[in-house]
């Protein structure tokens, strides 16, 4: 039955289509040749993107021994999961028995309590359910803003939402150039310095994806750090992962790529930038 050979049909044809060429797509960041990460890294994930064929191989190497997902009859993930709460989800379609490769991204368990009001789903079904958005609302300033579920197997939750539902998310924040500050002070001073018009909180939230032409799960916010650790996996890969009290009381974790010798944030510091968010929704809800 196709079912019950799923996942070795699956594992054959996806091995093949990344060997021979399959058009990819991955949640990354346009990025300066020189900046040597990508939010792979920033979760303990060697994913080389600095071109497709290098992506490609990369992404191969993983698919050989990640864990195989079920999601529905048509559709397949393949999880790597690290010891220090790392992820990286592949998405797979079943076409006619065959296995189309869709799209990679990373994903991170951690200790983000991020409350939300869910109003609706917003994103493109040519990538759901791997890329799946939720329009959600924060803080009691009743902010608006998408985030991007990692595991598409949460999105059946939202297929058929009637009514507005209250959660708490584990919201990930993924940056390649966060800036930190010694404290609120420092934070405010800096902005001083800018001489423009226009200055920001030191727990400010924009929620920038929701600007322009095309929408996506991406904001520029400032809060306070709570806690601090430099992560290294097995494999020796190590990145920063932060967490960040924000606008509205919620906190997030902020990971970003151990590349900055003069980055070494710490408990009371400000954290500023812009980020890709990335959402878990605890077992136990």
């Amino acid at each position: 039955m196709r079912r019950q050979n799923v996942r070795a049909s699956a594992l054959t044809a996806a091995l093949g289509a990344l060997a021979s060429g399959a058009v990819l797509h991955a949640q990354e960041d346009a990025q300066p040749e020189q900046q040597p990460t990508s939010n792979f890294h920033s979760v303990g994930f060697d994913v080389d993107t600095s071109d497709i064929d290098a992506f490609r191989k990369s992404i191969l190497t993983y698919v050989r021994t990640c864990e195989w997902i079920e999601i529905d009859t048509d559709d397949v993930a393949c999880r790597q999961q690290n010891e220090k709460g790392g992820q990286l989800w592949i998405g797979l379609r079943m076409v006619d028995d065959v296995a189309e490769y869709v799209t990679a991204n990373p994903g991170y368990i951690g200790k983000s309590a991020f409350p939300v009001r869910v109003e609706g789903v917003q994103s493109d079904p040519d990538w759901e359910p791997f890329e799946y958005r939720l329009a959600v609302r924060f803080s009691e300033m009743d902010i608006p803003l998408l985030v991007e579920l990692a595991d598409p197997r949460e999105a059946a939750r939202f297929a058929d939402l009637a009514e507005p539902e209250e959660l708490i998310l584990d919201l990930t924040a993924f940056t390649f150039n966060p800036e930190i500050f010694a404290d609120k002070d420092a934070f405010t001073a800096a902005q001083e310095r800018l001489g423009e018009d226009v200055t920001y909180a030191p727990d400010f939230f924009i929620p920038t994806g929701l600007f322009g032409d095309e929408t996506s799960a991406r904001a520029s916010f400032a809060g306070e750090i709570l806690e601090a650790e430099r992560v290294t996996t097995a494999s020796a890969a190590s990145h920063w992962r932060t967490l960040v009290k924000v606008q509205g009381g919620g906190t997030v974790n902020v990971v970003f790529d151990d590349v900055w010798p003069d980055l070494s944030p710490e408990p009371g510091q400000i954290i500023s930038g812009a980020f890709w968010l990335s959402a878990q929704i605890p077992k136990a809800l």
